[in-house]
């Protein structure tokens, strides 16, 4: 894992019906720093953070499977999906994207209008991780789902990285209010 991404990459699953899995990627954009051109995207862009090249920006839109950055997680997904799906339009079709648990209404909703914006036409959000969807959900009952033309996956399940983080955030914060990291110890201990 690079730490020179800004917010973290997941990784995005894309299964079309009929064909299974067509595309595994990661969340990241590469693009040049003084004009926005994009270098790269998916887990192309990933490889070229840590190159420590000049004028160029990583990022993942996403940050514990939520969105972070609308307007660029809504050029990533569409490049993402425009590859998953070859030449075909994607415009206005119906998609399933299955995101992490614990994702709020508003967040929901901010997936939503991103890939609205990316060309999809409805959008059903489910919880479900995106192959366990696809064969306890989609599979069993094709007549529910039979408008669907794209499932896509939003996967990151890396619980302990988010509590590491958290935890950061809090001993830099104290830090900066002259709080010991014994006291911060301390607290943590109160809260048990």
């Amino acid at each position: 894992m690079h730490h020179d991404i800004m917010y973290e990459p997941a990784d995005i699953i894309i299964y079309v019906p009929g064909k299974g899995i067509v595309l595994r990627e990661k969340s990241v954009m590469a693009f040049q720093e003084n004009d926005g051109k994009i270098v790269a995207f998916g887990t192309e862009a990933a490889q070229l953070a840590g190159k420590g090249m000049d004028n160029m920006v990583v990022m993942s839109p996403l940050r514990q499977g939520r969105i972070e950055d609308f307007a660029v997680a809504a050029q990533l997904f569409s490049m993402l999906i425009t590859k998953a799906l070859g030449k075909k339009p994607i415009l206005k079709q119906t998609m399933v994207i299955c995101v992490p648990k614990a994702i709020t209404p508003v967040e929901k909703k901010v997936i939503e209008d991103v890939m609205k914006y990316a060309g999809a036409g409805e959008v059903m959000i489910s919880e479900e991780p995106a192959e366990k969807f696809v064969q306890e959900s989609y599979e069993k009952f094709p007549g529910e789902y039979r408008k669907v033309k794209l499932i896509v996956g939003i996967t990151k399940d890396e619980p302990e990285r988010y509590v590491e983080e958290a935890l950061k955030r809090i001993l830099t914060y104290a830090r900066q209010e002259q709080i010991s990291q014994e006291r911060v110890c301390e607290l943590l201990q109160k809260l048990l």
